[in-house]
Parts: structure tokens; C-alpha cells; sequence
């Protein structure tokens, strides 16, 4: 059987899992990321979850296809219900929002404790998630942004057991809007997306400047400053290189 095939999205976050350890992937979806980690050594026992009976079925059928019923546990619940403390070292959330990744960590906190890494890849909200795990004095020790099928994601390496809450640069909006670890390696994907952004942003604030209406200076007023941390990162990536 061929080599199983994931996007550039799910590849990143799979590589991004530390080897030998046991994962679990929250919200599988058709367990491929799962079946992908066994394929490549990355590790030998993985839990599968999802919350809904249809993925789980196909998930189910690929995981007998490759004959991994042995190695990859599949189970059906939501979020880290599934997972008791101390089973699992890596935790797996991609494709998901990022205050709903919030808010299953939160309830799964138990789970979360007892792991060493979380690999987190927002569909959205990532500035919450970037606040959230600062809160908790976690440390992101690694960020990369990537373009897959013409959309920009950001996939987040987070060490649980570091307990950082020394890092006072870290906590700036810019950083937590952008990342600091994009920033500070002058990511060109992230330049590309600010630039990107900005010349969107400038096209909307002028279409709002002639509205000329309440709600309108008050949008036009959230944009200029999302356009003022959108400068001030390209200044910084710049300053960097």
C-alpha cells in the first residue's frame, strides 16, 4: 500500500509531534494524521476522537485498511473526554477555531496537565489561543505559518511543562496577533500575509472613510489599529533580517 498522502496543513502538524511518544488527535476526522504518525515511526500509539459517528465509521474502516486496529484507538466523545490523565503525551487539535480549542482544553484540563506538548492549528481566533496559553504560563516553542490550497494557517508547538509566564516580550498585542516566534525568524509567509492584509485593509478603510457613518468611524477606527500592529510587525521582521 502506498505511502498515505496528507495535506500540507495536517503534514506540518503531524510532523510537529515529538517521536516516540503516545498522541491522541482530537477531532480525527477520517484518522489519517493518526494512521500517518504510525506509518512514519513518529509514534506507536495514537488515540483517534471524534465527536461524530460518521468521520469516526470511514475512520474506523482506513484505520482496518491499514492495518493498524492494534496501534490506533479509536474512540467516540468530545474533546478530551475521551482521555484519561496520563495516557497520552502529545495532543493533537487542528481544524478548529481557536476559542472553541480553548474551551476544550479548559474542560480537559486534567488531560492537558499530564501531557508534555500540545500541536494546535486554529482555523481562526489565533491572537484568543496565543492569549490562552500565555495565561496559563505554557510556552510556544516553535510557530509555522504555511499556505495550503491558497489559505494561510499557523500551526503552534506548545510545551506544556514550562511554565513561562517570564516572558514579558511575548505578551505584546503585536506578538500575540502575529507570533512572536514568526516575527523574531522574519517569517516570509508571515510578511506575505501582513502585506497581504494590508493593502485589503487600506482598500476597506477607504470605502468606510466615505460611509461616513457611526458604525462605519467605528469600524474604520478598529482597522487603523489592527493597520498600526500590522506595520509595526513588518517593522519588526524588518528590523530583524
Amino acid at each position: 500500500m502506498k505511502d498515505i498522502e496528507l495535506s500540507l496543513r495536517m503534514k506540518t502538524v503531524a510532523d510537529m509531534v515529538k517521536p516516540g511518544g503516545r498522541v491522541c488527535d482530537i477531532g480525527c476526522d477520517h484518522a489519517f494524521v493518526s494512521i500517518y504518525l504510525v506509518a512514519n515511526g513518529i509514534s506507536d500509539r495514537v488515540i483517534a476522537s471524534d465527536v461524530r459517528t460518521g468521520p469516526c465509521a470511514i475512520a474506523r474502516d482506513n484505520i482496518a485498511r491499514w492495518n493498524m486496529t492494534d496501534r490506533i484507538d479509536l474512540r467516540l466523545g468530545n474533546g478530551l473526554a475521551t482521555i484519561s490523565p496520563g495516557e497520552v503525551d502529545s495532543i493533537i487539535i487542528a481544524g478548529m477555531g481557536g476559542i472553541l480549542i480553548t474551551d476544550i482544553l479548559e474542560a480537559g484540563m486534567d488531560v492537558v496537565q499530564s501531557a508534555g506538548q500540545l500541536v494546535l492549528q486554529p482555523q481562526s481566533e489565533t491572537e484568543h489561543l496565543r492569549r490562552y496559553i500565555a495565561e496559563n504560563g505554557w510556552k510556544i516553542t516553535e510557530e509555522k505559518m504555511l499556505i495550503d490550497a491558497g489559505k494561510y494557517y499557523v500551526v503552534l508547538n506548545v510545551d506544556v511543562t514550562a511554565q513561562d509566564f517570564g516572558n514579558k516580550s511575548a505578551m505584546d498585542e503585536v506578538y500575540y496577533k502575529y507570533g512572536y516566534y514568526l516575527i523574531h525568524n522574519h517569517d516570509k509567509i508571515l510578511g506575505e500575509y501582513l502585506r497581504d492584509k494590508l493593502d485589503s485593509t487600506g482598500k476597506v478603510l477607504d470605502g468606510l472613510k466615505k460611509a461616513d457613518t457611526v458604525n462605519a468611524r467605528r469600524r474604520a477606527g478598529e482597522l487603523t489599529h489592527e493597520k498600526e500592529c500590522m506595520e509595526e510587525a513588518l517593522r519588526l521582521i524588518s528590523d530583524m533580517e
